[in-house]
């Protein structure tokens, strides 16, 4: 039987992923494997994967909302376009076709052909760059947001170590395994945080950095850490709701940002600074934070 839709789960958000053509083994990478599942469940975002390039022919192009490579993106009156632009000397080439409903629950998308497919090992369900673009415009109104950090589960909590680039996200990760505490380490990059009925949880996803260690588990939110490097070791609880939401919001991960993505995301940022614990995390390389980070737990 011809394997053409499968659902993958990520934030508590299912995936139904669709394709005009059968998956294979190798479709995707294997660390995706990790978040599929075998049926969705009540919060359902259906992707459809279509090869050749539609005719465009009376399309809506006349509100042009960002353009910005490698994407050029509208608004119509039944939702959004997205248009996968690549310079291609003087001009631009075009590499994808992604229509939206309104509120990205639905998309269709275009591929010029069904090489990129067919190769196999995508690291996207989208078969982006990155899924981002699309996760990230979802969880705003779902009470969530994909966050620059660090996560793992230790003794059954969930801890976010938030920074950018070269703040040490994948290094507070390497000391954490190293340390044997049994930690299960999330992603060493980029994790969600999302809040629901029972409270506020941290979330893995495929996104990782340096260390392919990922899980599509989540836990309770214990606590989140904003991560500097130093010749201490330190965890120092932080209250000033201003400066929490100041540092979240740095670290938020952005798709196309519209008002009214902003809005939400700001109302959720400012939520869950006002309903979690927060550290500024000091750490050198000796992996003595680690102990510190596990009296926590």
């Amino acid at each position: 039987m011809a394997d053409n839709c499968r659902w993958y789960s990520i934030g508590d958000i299912s995936l139904q992923v669709e394709s005009d053509l059968a998956f294979s083994a190798h479709t995707f990478s294997d660390k995706l494997e990790l978040f599929r599942i075998a049926s969705p469940g009540p919060d359902v975002v259906q992707i459809r994967h279509h090869f050749g390039l539609p005719d465009m022919a009376g399309w809506d192009f006349s509100r042009e909302k960002y353009r910005r490579e490698p994407w050029a993106i509208y608004q119509t009156d039944t939702g959004w376009i997205y248009l996968g632009i690549l310079p291609q000397g003087f001009e631009e080439k075009l590499w994808k076709v992604v229509v939206f409903n309104p509120d990205h629950s639905r998309a269709d998308i275009w591929h010029p052909d069904e090489s990129a497919f067919l190769q196999g090992g995508a690291t996207s369900l989208t078969l982006f760059p990155s899924d981002q673009i699309l996760v990230a415009r979802l969880l705003a109104g779902r009470s969530g947001c994909y966050l620059h950090s660090a996560g793992a589960i230790i003794n059954g909590a969930g801890m976010l170590f938030v920074g950018h680039s070269e703040a040490g996200k994948s290094t507070t990760t390497q000391m954490l395994i190293d340390a044997g505490i049994g930690a299960e380490i999330l992603c060493d990059d980029r994790n969600i945080v999302r809040r629901g009925d029972d409270g506020w949880r941290a979330y893995g996803s495929w996104s990782h950095g340096d260390i392919p260690v990922i899980s599509a588990a989540s836990a309770p939110l214990r606590a989140i850490c904003f991560i500097e490097k130093s010749a201490e070791n330190s965890l120092t609880p932080l209250t000033d709701r201003q400066e929490i939401t100041r540092r979240l919001l740095a670290c938020v991960i952005r798709p196309f940002v519209t008002a009214e993505w902003w809005e939400k995301t700001i109302d959720v940022v400012a939520q869950l600074a006002a309903e979690a614990e927060f550290y500024l995390m000091r750490f050198d390389k000796s992996g003595a934070i680690v102990s510190e980070i596990n009296r926590l737990n």
